[in-house]
């Protein structure tokens, strides 16, 4: 069952950012991608986008990241926002989206409850100390390997989490 991941979204700032997931990454953030992390987009997972409206209506890419299913657990990576269209937002929408902690944190809350249902954990791969600050602030913590992280939305026995971390931190770096 699919939790109402909107609410996500603080109520004032859905007049001009929304998230969603998106089918095709390539076609809406490959050339993004490609320019953050010198590679395309995934293929496979799921694509969430945060979009901004801008006064005139234009929809503008204000962030991007990948989840992906692995099993019991699901694996988030890929992150990114557009310091242009940051930079280009109205002041007060972008104070007001600074103020309920930037695009990736909203973008990692609504994957929270979108997919809450979906995976018993959600697990990232952090080595950048901004984004790991995003990371916690969002509901993650360590994972008892140096950049690994995990985010507990359900209550499981400590086996069941050691035995979770020891198969995402089996891939290495995703």
């Amino acid at each position: 069952m699919e939790h109402d991941a909107i609410h996500a979204i603080p109520q004032p700032l859905r007049r001009f950012l929304t998230i969603t997931e998106i089918d095709d990454a390539d076609f809406r953030v490959g050339a993004w991608f490609r320019r953050k992390f010198a590679t395309p987009p995934p293929d496979v997972g799921l694509h969430l986008v945060a979009m901004y409206r801008d006064i005139a209506g234009a929809l503008h890419l204000a962030g991007y990241s990948h989840m992906r299913p692995f099993g019991d657990v699901y694996l988030s990576g890929g992150s990114c926002s557009s310091g242009d269209t940051i930079r280009a937002m109205d002041p007060a929408d972008r104070a007001a989206i600074q103020s309920a902690g930037g695009v990736w944190f909203l973008i990692l809350k609504y994957a929270f409850a979108r997919y809450a249902d979906d995976c018993d954990a959600f697990f990232g791969h952090c080595g950048d100390a901004r984004a790991l600050e995003v990371a916690t602030a969002a509901g993650f913590v360590s994972a008892e390997h140096p950049h690994l992280i995990a985010h507990w939305h359900k209550p499981l026995p400590e086996d069941s989490r050691h035995a979770l971390i020891a198969k995402v931190h089996a891939l290495g770096s995703f």
